[in-house]
């Protein structure tokens, strides 16, 4: 799940610019959460959401599909990198991820990666606590509709106290997450 092509955000400090830039209200507040993504979508979808793809595999920290993973994390190493989405009761895809996590910080966070649940509430339930903080910000192709389909998404990187644990990519689906930006002359 690649999207680096025709990808637009920002890179640095500047996350409350870039996420005044969306139109919708509720984007922006999605955007800028600090906490677990799942929480916020039940809320938006009205309804429990479950891990529907699920995929991972350890590999070289060079051979992630987020270029910026091995120096954020301090690679270099082996890391898992999972894909999931997450979905409604009816099947409705409302995000696409992607984790890149160490495997030599805690093995209940590994557990956690290499599991099946949405990894921030399986993470809270094994007791690894921690934060996240902002590292991108901005629209890019909805990666389960080709790249006509402009989506919003956000990365950010986890925390388990003051060690880097992974970088999180979510892309939200565009037909319930709106991903259009204010017009140049609303700005």
């Amino acid at each position: 799940m690649t999207t680096t092509e025709r990808t637009t955000g920002f890179a640095g400090p500047d996350s409350a610019g870039a996420i005044a830039r969306f139109a919708c209200p509720a984007t922006r507040l999605l955007l800028a959460g600090d906490g677990l993504t799942t929480t916020s979508l039940q809320a938006w979808a009205r309804a429990p959401l479950r891990v529907g793809t699920l995929e991972w595999r350890v590999c070289d920290d060079r051979d992630t599909p987020l270029a910026m993973a091995p120096a954020v994390l301090g690679g270099p190493g082996r890391v898992v990198v999972r894909g999931s989405t997450l979905v409604d009761p009816a099947g409705t895809v409302w995000s696409a991820n992607v984790v890149v996590g160490r495997l030599d910080l805690d093995p209940r966070a590994t557990a956690c990666l290499k599991g099946d649940g949405p990894l921030g509430p399986e993470l809270h339930r094994a007791g690894v606590r921690g934060h996240r903080s902002l590292l991108g910000i901005g629209r890019t192709p909805w990666p389960l509709a080709g790249a006509a389909t402009s989506a919003a998404y956000r990365i950010c990187l986890l925390r388990h106290g003051a060690e880097p644990l992974g970088v999180v990519r979510e892309i939200f689906n565009p037909a319930l997450i709106d991903p259009r930006p204010l017009p140049e002359r609303a700005r």
